[in-house]
């Protein structure tokens, strides 16, 4: 596949750095010094602005399958898919930074028809309903859910306290409906045997319908005392903020906002009906203290800077905070935020650069997310009308994977061994990135 991208910055480095091994890539960036650093990466450099038809034409525009525009200018991007489009490129994608490019009103959707944008992106809108799901699980740190709400993915840190470490897997008690999929160990992904036997520290990837999901909280976090409702705080009102607060402020949650401009903190508490809003620095000890900010369930720092989100949270868990979701905006910083005690470190950027990465590799999988900043996926496959049924344990799954549940019309099915797998199914699998391209393919000579 024939891909340019607009903007050799962070998100377009990103792109580059991934899709160059698979596709023929250029770069337009009218700053020569942006050259030099992708000098180690495949790719066509074209120096010049990204609405130019002449650096558009530079660079093959009119033969290209996909045009991505991911400059940190929402304008620059748009009319450059518009420009793209008319001389010729087959696909365009933008990313903008703004709700009112991306949102779901007319007007956005008159914007992508003006400028021939075939998708827009806005990681701030993702990450907002990433922290939600996250939220809405008690003693998860990452959520996905599946076919419509019926499948759920949760993911765990297992305390030393929990019931599920000493026992082989094959002993533990779980529920019916609910299967772990996955063990991270340090830093490797593995698929666990029924001789399996977790750790403290290690994390699980639980795959399951919701209520029997839900189950395995309470064998993760022995002893936790739940409120009927969590008291969430929320540090920063910017974009972020500001859509993740409005979509828990519909009752069921005891929300605070802390909002250093008092301008747009007079506009949060203008529009979020329950919320309390705070004016004030969420770093600063003193007013953290006087709010009582240690007996939140959960506080998300998601000011747009990530050593005032590291400060914010590391002066939150001080507190006594139970759980910290912080925003980080460098994904580099990602592994240093975990390490240090922050219990999910998220970058919006970095989640959208892999999701649509994925994407982009296509196959016989459909991406449904990316896990763990791109080791893990889920993907769907149908089975070929073709494919003569199967007992599981009796197939050849690709290694480092696992199918997680089947989807057979309005039935689900989280699998054993003996259940078979017939053609039209619809399976969920989890796969560890050196997987995911077999995992594709895993049908094709059927």
């Amino acid at each position: 596949m024939r891909i340019i991208i607009i903007g050799g910055g962070e998100i377009g480095f990103a792109l580059a750095s991934q899709l160059a091994r698979d596709h023929s890539v250029s770069i337009i960036d009218s700053v020569v010094a942006v050259g030099e650093r992708f000098d180690a990466v495949d790719v066509a450099f074209v120096r010049g602005s990204g609405t130019s038809a002449e650096a558009l034409g530079r660079a093959g525009v009119a033969t290209t399958d996909l045009l991505i525009a991911c400059t940190g200018l929402d304008e620059i991007n748009m009319v450059a898919c518009a420009v793209a489009r008319r001389l010729g490129a087959a696909r365009t994608i933008c990313f903008v930074s703004r709700e009112d490019f991306a949102g779901s009103d007319s007007s956005a959707e008159a914007v992508q028809t003006h400028f021939g944008i075939e998708r827009i992106i806005w990681p701030e809108a993702q990450l907002a309903e990433e922290i939600e799901r996250i939220i809405r699980s008690p003693g998860a740190i990452d959520a996905e859910t599946f076919a419509e709400g019926r499948i759920q993915l949760l993911e765990f840190r297992l305390p030393a306290s929990s019931r599920l470490i000493g026992s082989p897997l094959a002993a533990l008690r779980l529920p019916p409906g609910a299967l772990i999929v996955a063990v991270k160990r340090s830093d490797t992904i593995e698929i666990p045997r029924g001789d399996t036997h977790l750790l403290a520290d290690d994390k699980i990837f639980v795959m399951g319908v919701p209520i029997a999901v839900a189950e395995i909280a309470p064998q993760v976090h022995a002893g936790r005392e739940g409120r009927a409702a969590q008291l969430v705080t929320i540090i920063g009102g910017g974009d972020v903020g500001y859509r993740l607060a409005q979509r828990l402020d519909t009752g069921g949650i005891d929300l605070r906002v802390i909002e250093r401009d008092r301008t747009r903190g007079e506009l949060l508490a203008s529009s979020l009906r329950h919320a309390l809003v705070l004016h004030g620095d969420g770093t600063d000890l003193e007013l953290l203290e006087s709010e009582a900010i240690g007996r939140s369930d959960v506080l998300v720092s998601v000011i747009d800077n990530d050593e005032r989100n590291l400060l914010a949270s590391l002066l939150g868990r001080q507190l006594g905070v139970a759980r910290l979701i912080t925003r980080v905006s460098r994904p580099a910083n990602l592994r240093l935020f975990e390490r240090v005690g922050i219990d999910v470190a998220l970058s919006a950027r970095g989640a959208a650069v892999n999701a649509l990465v994925h994407e982009i590799q296509g196959g016989r999988a459909r991406l449904l997310a990316v896990l763990e900043e791109g080791q893990a996926t889920i993907v769907e496959i149908t089975v070929p009308a073709g494919f003569s049924p199967r007992a599981l344990m009796d197939m050849k799954a690709p290694a480092h994977s696992i199918v997680g549940a089947i989807l057979r019309g309005t039935e689900v099915i989280v699998p054993r061994g003996a259940d078979q797998i017939r053609a039209q199914d619809r399976l969920l699998v989890f796969a560890a990135a050196d997987a995911v391209a077999r995992v594709r393919n895993y049908f094709g000579s059927a």
